[in-house]
């Protein structure tokens, strides 16, 4: 009869706490189109004649700004979000833009923009077929008329990468001090220009790195397991 290790899921779970407190400490938000974004910790920031046209249904939220060019209806949530050593900070959503009217060279409305803790920016603003890096002044085409899910990722706050149906399309680079600092926006965010959006949900939030985690498993648990295996052959011998 053999014997094997055995990792306790508890122990587990208190080894990678452990780990993600020596690195960066961990955290996460999430809207899920549950309820209206107020009502669930972030911030309602209306500007211009009127607020848009919002609906809820099967976890979608439907912002309509149609109605007027000059609407801004999103919203915010304000904290620290740099990442730390060995950390790193991810955004991800799924929307889809139905329609956006406007001035045929900025027809673009609903976006996403990250402040970190020393006022370095970035703000995505999305048209139907494209992301446009508002700050970096550069365009990616996407498909049009469909959901597409996004990631956002960034180690130290300087750069980042951009992901979209989990293909990467842009490293790109923060901007530099806005005088703006530690917040995540989203919504109707342009002027100029009015649309229909879809947002299924966003997350934020700061993950450790996977490595640092394993080498600490490896580390701890690795000679157990040797022992284990030594004294399994010694019983059968």
């Amino acid at each position: 009869m053999t014997t094997r290790p055995l990792i306790s899921l508890a122990l587990l779970s208190t080894l990678c706490a452990l780990t993600a407190s020596a690195t960066a400490e961990p955290y996460w938000y999430a809207y899920e189109g549950n309820d209206f974004p107020e009502n669930e910790g972030w911030e309602r920031i209306v500007d211009g004649p009127q607020p848009a046209e919002r609906t809820l249904a099967d976890g979608i939220m439907t912002i309509d700004g149609l109605a007027d060019r000059q609407i801004d209806d999103y919203y915010r949530m304000e904290r620290s979000i740099d990442a730390g050593p060995g950390g790193e900070f991810v955004m991800d959503w799924r929307l889809r833009v139905d329609e956006v009217i406007g001035h045929p060279l900025a027809l673009y409305d609903p976006g996403v923009a990250v402040w970190s803790d020393d006022d370095w920016a970035v703000s995505l603003l999305f048209g139907t077929d494209f992301v446009y890096s508002l700050y970096e002044n550069i365009q990616i085409a996407v498909d049009p008329g469909v959901y597409h899910t996004w990631e956002f990722r960034s180690s130290d706050m300087r750069s980042y990468d951009l992901m979209v149906d989990g293909a990467l399309i842009r490293t790109g680079l923060f901007w530099e001090p806005t005088f703006e600092r530690s917040k995540v926006t989203w919504g109707d965010k342009a002027r100029g220009s009015a649309s229909l959006a879809d947002w299924d949900y966003l997350r934020f939030g700061v993950v450790p790195e996977p490595g640092t985690i394993i080498l600490f498993l490896v580390a701890v648990f690795g000679p157990r397991a040797r022992d284990a295996t030594y004294r399994s052959k010694r019983n059968v011998a």
